[in-house]
């Protein structure tokens, strides 16, 4: 049972049909790994139990995103007297340049001398603050918090791998069609608070433009809208797999069962 104050993350490990791992949590984002405290608690999900090699696999990726985000930190917290500092190192290049060294050199040179250095400046302390005794701890508070994750088995992840692996095993152009077909199966109330967060995963994995443009052509082939050539287009992007038609069918299926639009 979850305590006051207490803030849970879950990460959902899905295999597909061909023995591959798919792992779904936030943390592609930083700032989701700044705002992990002592009571945020971590869970890891999966259907079919995952090989030891994924995890540690995995736990090395967060480890790589733990670095991304005391870097953003970093960068947050040190950005004013950083550039402080590369902004007086920027005067003084370009005043040494302009009256303490007697050269043809014309302005805009100095100017650029002065611009690279103060960026040189930036740049070391910016390093620099990287070893600083709090960043240290930022890394080790992140780092601990991913080395105690613990997986456990879950019946609803389970069911939305069988959910994956149904769409894995059916043609390219049935799978197009029953992408739209009503879907009457639902969830209890703990796994629609799961599959809400799963959604939510998968909506930023499916969010970018390319995405979006190729959902409204699978739109209009369901409704035998549009141009057969662009239909053509569409299915030799599936075939080249430029196009995750499983996953995406899998996460229209949730949100068809969670009323989600």
């Amino acid at each position: 049972m979850k305590m006051k104050g207490e803030s849970s993350i879950t990460i959902f490990h899905l295999f597909r049909n061909d023995g591959t791992a798919i792992f779904l949590h936030p943390f592609d984002d930083p700032n989701v790994f700044l705002a992990v405290d002592e009571n945020t608690q971590i869970y890891g999900k999966y259907g079919q139990e995952p090989d030891v090699e994924y995890i540690t696999l995995f736990r090395s990726q967060l480890y790589q995103s733990v670095e991304t985000a005391v870097k953003s930190w970093i960068q947050d917290k040190k950005f004013i007297p950083n550039f402080l500092w590369a902004s007086f190192g920027f005067l003084v290049i370009y005043f040494l340049f302009t009256f303490a060294v007697r050269d043809p050199l014309p302005m805009v040179d100095e100017l650029l001398i002065a611009a690279a250095s103060a960026v040189g400046i930036y740049v070391y302390r910016l390093r620099k603050s990287h070893a600083l005794p709090q960043a240290e701890e930022l890394r080790k508070k992140l780092r601990w918090k991913v080395d105690h994750i613990e997986f456990q088995e879950d019946a609803f992840v389970q069911e939305v791998e069988d959910i994956l692996h149904r769409y894995e095993t059916v043609s390219r152009d049935k799978l197009l069609e029953s992408m739209y077909l009503p879907d009457t199966a639902s969830f209890s109330e703990e796994e629609i608070k799961d599959a809400q967060k799963l959604i939510g995963y998968l909506e930023k994995r499916f969010s970018s433009k390319v995405y979006r443009r190729q959902e409204k052509l699978m739109d209009r082939y369901a409704t035998g809208e549009g141009s057969p050539r662009r239909f053509e287009s569409l299915k030799a992007q599936i075939d080249r797999g430029k196009i995750d038609l499983s996953l995406l069918a899998t996460y229209r299926s949730l949100k068809r069962r969670v009323h989600v639009h």
